[in-house]
């Protein structure tokens, strides 16, 4: 089958790590597969590499870089004087529909609503599926001011869709808004991303040894966008809270932004250590322990740090919010401590502190936990989730190829 996978951008985030990694598990099993990308300037190479290599992809705006420049920089004045970006997203999906046609693939994908907007526009009249996958962006906008610019273009989005992937339940929410279609009316299906995350050559730096960290200290860990409301904060402070009692606990924060750098000038301390960019996550996570993601981000759907602590063996201590609860859960129990958040904060930050406590003061429950931390991965490895993408395709693609025979 041939597959067109369409993102906004190829930055580091969620939903672009899971469409590479579902990209590369689509051609190693044998689908001719290339991703569209609507901003060449924002690619971040090492990621396709280390995620995608092999698999061809086409950069809007990569053959006019000065032309693409400018225009971006009319999107901006325009955005300051209060103008809608006409003129860059016409010419964008006029290429994406140019594209279209050049490959005519049996399938395309979307991911995020800029892009599954972008896809649908480019493929009317095509008589070519479109299968838009949910990463949580249709319900932060519902709650954002920009929402009445962008809620239109996902609704149009929705309506050109033969199927709608989401990863939660809650994902779902923008389909119960007047003017949507009702969910009855698209196939729909929850699928977890899947992950099969490999250690690369950058594990042999980083090591608890590089960190200065002893071998018997206990290691706290967190990995997430540099956005304080991945609960960051909330981090280091029940590190504080806890250090001087506790002179074996060591906090490893893995991540990067103006952000982080900021925290990290107002926090320093030689047992809080800010390795910054990862490539590869796992490679740092494999030192943790434990791993932390007290997040209060509305848009949080499927975590990809969450799998990543899964993937290793650590216990985690999250937030109960999006799909986190259901990630954690076993066959064994929880292989986690859940902490409550609402309005934009932990419900009650103190509790982050003592579920840190109760893992560096109960052995025998951290042990239960990291054996039930590999319970939990299985459901998130990529056979099961490029099984269930493959029926989905089926679904769709079998009836239209029906109708034209016909």
């Amino acid at each position: 089958m041939k597959i067109l996978i369409v993102l906004e951008d190829l930055r580091t985030g969620g939903a672009q790590k899971f469409a590479l990694r579902l990209a590369q598990a689509l051609q190693v099993v044998g689908h001719t597969v290339h991703l569209y990308d609507q901003h060449a300037h924002l690619v971040n190479q090492n990621l396709i590499q280390q995620l995608a290599l092999g698999v061809s992809v086409i950069s809007y705006g990569l053959l006019s870089p000065k032309l693409d420049a400018m225009l971006r920089k009319a999107v901006g004045l325009g955005r300051r004087l209060g103008c809608p970006d006409w003129l860059r997203e016409a010419l964008m999906i006029r290429y994406l529909r140019q594209t279209i046609e050049r490959l005519a693939p049996d399938v395309v994908i979307s991911h995020t609503i800029n892009a599954d907007y972008a896809a649908a526009k480019a493929l009317q009249g095509l008589g070519i599926l479109l299968v838009i996958t949910m990463h949580g962006c249709y319900e932060l906008f519902l709650h954002k001011a920009d929402a009445p610019e962008v809620t239109p273009k996902g609704n149009f989005a929705l309506q050109q869709a033969a199927a709608v992937v989401c990863l939660t339940s809650k994902n779902l929410e923008i389909f119960g808004q007047r003017g949507v279609r009702p969910l009855h009316s698209v196939l729909n299906r929850k699928i977890y991303s899947g992950f099969d995350g490999q250690f690369s050559a950058e594990k042999l730096t980083h090591t608890q040894a590089a960190l200065c960290v002893p071998a018997d200290a206990r290691v706290f860990g967190m990995v997430a966008r540099g956005i304080p409301e991945k609960g960051w904060g909330y981090a280091v402070n029940s590190f504080l809270a806890l250090e001087a009692a506790h002179p074996e606990l060591h906090l490893v924060l893995v991540g990067e932004s103006d952000y982080l750098t900021e925290l990290r000038r107002q926090h320093p301390h030689p047992r809080l250590h800010f390795t910054g960019f990862s490539r590869n996550p796992i490679d740092w996570v494999d030192i943790f322990d434990v791993g932390l993601l007290p997040s209060y981000f509305h848009a949080e759907s499927l975590p990809n740090s969450i799998t990543e602590y899964l993937s290793c063996g650590k216990p985690v201590i999250a937030s109960r919010i999006g799909e986190v609860p259901a990630m954690l859960a076993s066959k064994a129990g929880l292989a986690s401590v859940l902490l409550e958040q609402a309005n934009w904060q932990l419900t009650d930050p103190r509790h982050l502190t003592e579920a840190m406590r109760a893992y560096l003061t109960q052995p025998a429950l951290l042990e239960e936990h990291q054996q039930r931390a590999t319970l939990a991965f299985e459901k998130f490895r990529m056979s099961h989730c490029l099984r269930q993408y493959e029926e989905v395709f089926q679904q769709v693609v079998r009836p239209l190829k029906q109708n034209q025979v016909g």
